[in-house]
């Protein structure tokens, strides 16, 4: 995708979060909806970053699933603290996984992060 492709997508993800699920629907009622969201619209903005600093291409694609472990940063080309922003993506993702697949009213681990 290009760059400008994932921007569009992040405004989209960050617009469900946002507008749809926060004035809307209100929180409460909304923990999958703002989990599924917050990891797509990360991964869009790292894109965005790996863009910018043409370390990959228009081709490349990452996939939110890979921030459920640490082996992803085997995936990615490097850059100045990828570790930290991967640990802060990973816990984010997982946190993601709890707030959609989990039982309602998880909205504490979302919280902590």
């Amino acid at each position: 995708m290009k760059e400008e492709d994932h921007l569009k997508a992040y405004q989209e993800y960050k617009d469900n979060i946002f507008a749809w699920a926060l004035e809307i629907r209100g929180l409460e009622k909304s923990q999958r909806t703002v989990g599924l969201n917050a990891s797509r619209a990360i991964v869009e903005l790292l894109s965005v970053f790996l863009h910018r600093k043409k370390l990959v291409d228009e081709g490349f694609q990452l996939n939110h699933r890979w921030f459920k472990s640490k082996t992803v940063s085997e995936k990615l080309p490097d850059f100045k603290n990828k570790e930290p922003v991967l640990e802060k993506m990973i816990s984010l993702e997982n946190s993601s996984e709890t707030l959609a697949y989990g039982a309602p009213n998880h909205l504490n681990v979302q919280r902590k992060l």
